[in-house]
């Protein structure tokens, strides 16, 4: 066996409707296609999915309690041609700033946001590119 590409990465989140309108709206994502507590986004080969924490919890039979935003389990990159442009049109659309645009050493000017449910966003440009 030999896994490749991920085909999808679901995120887990209190309000299915809360949290479509934050990747459709003010992320600007196309909804793929929606059933009951899912919903898919179109995100290229690697598709994005929203799922309810309650759904999700009766999948695996167990409760599921919200992470702390102080311990954050992962985040989801996003590419941008203008770090500085994409986290001021977000944060004015109502996206939660995080971290404000930042050089990093490794060649990257990077931001943070927060979705509704507290998943870290960063916003990443190749500065070599410039």
């Amino acid at each position: 066996m030999q896994l490749t590409t991920p085909d999808y990465v679901v995120l887990i989140v209190e309000e299915l409707d809360r949290a479509l309108r934050f990747y459709t709206e003010v992320l600007g994502l196309r909804l793929g296609h929606r059933s009951g507590e899912y919903a898919q986004l179109e995100t290229g080969a690697t598709r994005l999915a929203l799922y309810t924490r309650s759904a999700m919890s009766t999948i695996l039979s167990k409760p599921l309690h919200a992470p702390s935003s102080s311990a954050p389990g992962f985040e989801i990159g996003f590419k941008v041609a203008d770090v500085d442009a994409a986290f001021s049109e977000l944060v004015a659309r109502g996206a939660a700033p995080a971290v404000q645009p930042t050089d990093r050493f490794w060649g990257q000017r990077t931001a943070y946001i927060r979705d509704p449910d507290g998943h870290l966003i960063e916003l990443a440009q190749d500065l070599r590119r410039r």
